[in-house]
This record gives structure tokens, sequence and C-alpha cells, in this order.
């Protein structure tokens, strides 16, 4: 009589820590962008993830803890990617190119995301809005610093900051109308916004 193979296991594989927690903050990107922050509660978030509400709890200790999280994670990534930009050893008119570019594949990304971002920075929460506005201030300093070296010293620091704030606010705006549009859409308004920018840092100190 031939021996029963004992039946092979169906269940998901147990994720570790590192993987849960960025599963959890996928999750909540998407609750707390299509609901905002205050009507998600976390029972919905564990519901959304697949989890119990004491796993969700291991993870972050409460709904304000979820969101910064989420907050704080999304602002590095985005941080990080125009600071790599606008650090290349390319030429500068590239580094705008590329701090651009950044801009545009997070908010094809992460578009709920930035969307939170844009939303806290004018937000009535004093804790979100200062930290959006912090890590807003450091790319804003890192853009006028590159514009006060183009235009050799012409420009200086205030007049710079100026610039990259308007700089900043234009690719914000732009790259939100259309996130995740067929790619060659989104490659003419990045080469579009670069040549309206380039042409304005060029000649404003003439």
């Amino acid at each position: 009589m031939a021996r029963t193979q004992p039946a092979a296991r169906t269940g998901r594989r147990r994720m570790r820590a590192p993987e849960r927690r960025a599963q959890l903050l996928d999750v909540a990107r998407r609750v707390f962008g299509a609901s905002g922050f205050h009507a998600v509660s976390m029972e919905t978030v564990a519901k959304e993830a697949g989890v119990t509400k004491p796993i969700l709890y291991d993870h972050f200790p409460s709904k304000r803890d979820l969101y910064i999280a989420l907050i704080d994670a999304d602002l590095a990534a985005l941080h990080d990617e125009v600071r790599k930009a606008l650090a290349a050893p390319t030429g500068n008119r590239e580094r705008i190119r590329a701090s651009f570019q950044a801009y545009f594949d997070f908010v094809d990304e992460h578009a709920e995301g930035f969307r939170l971002l844009m939303q806290e920075a004018v937000g009535a929460e004093e804790e979100f809005r200062q930290r959006v506005a912090q890590v807003r201030d450091q790319i804003l300093a890192e853009v006028a610093h590159l514009i006060v070296r183009e235009s050799r010293g012409r420009l200086d620091r205030g007049h710079s900051e100026i610039v990259a704030l308007a700089l900043i606010g234009m690719v914000e705006t732009v790259a939100q109308r259309e996130p995740g549009g067929p790619p060659e859409r989104r490659r003419e308004a990045v080469d579009l916004l670069v040549r309206l920018a380039w042409r304005g840092i060029t000649e404003l100190d003439q």
C-alpha cells in the first residue's frame, strides 16, 4: 500500500518586521491618501492590510505615530532623490533636469503620498506641517545654492531663494497634473519646465 505524502503547507510566508512595516506603510499611504488623516481608523488600516490590530499596534503605537512615520518616510525618499540629482557630477542644467525628474518620478510612484505631503504643507496640524516644511526648506536651500553657483554670485542668496521657491512650486504643481500619465508626455513636461527654468536662471542677472 502506497504511503500517503503529507499535504504541502499552503499558508503565506510570515513577513519579517521590516517587510511588514513597509507593507503597512504602503497600505496606510493608500488609505490616508483616499480619506485623509482624521477619517481613517487603525481598524481600517489593519483590515486593508490583512492583519489584526495587535500586529498593527506592534509596529505603530497610535494612528498619529503611523501617519508621522508615513510622512517621514515619503519626505526622506523625495529628499534623497532630489539631493542625489543636485549632487550629480554633471552640468547645472542637467542637475536641474534630474531634480525636476525626481519630483515627477516620485509623484508617479507615490501619488497618494505626495498628495498627502502637499495637503499637510498647508494643513491645520502644526506637527505635520512643520515636518513637511523642514524638508521643503532643506530642498529649497540646496536648489538656491545651485542657483547662486550658476549665477557666479551675481544673484545673492536672498534672490536665489525666491527663484528656488518659484521653481519648486512650479514643479510640484505640474507634476501633480497627470500622475502616472504617458511617459512621453511626462518627459515633455519636464523638458518644458527645464527650458523655462534655465532661461530664467541664466537671464535674471543680466
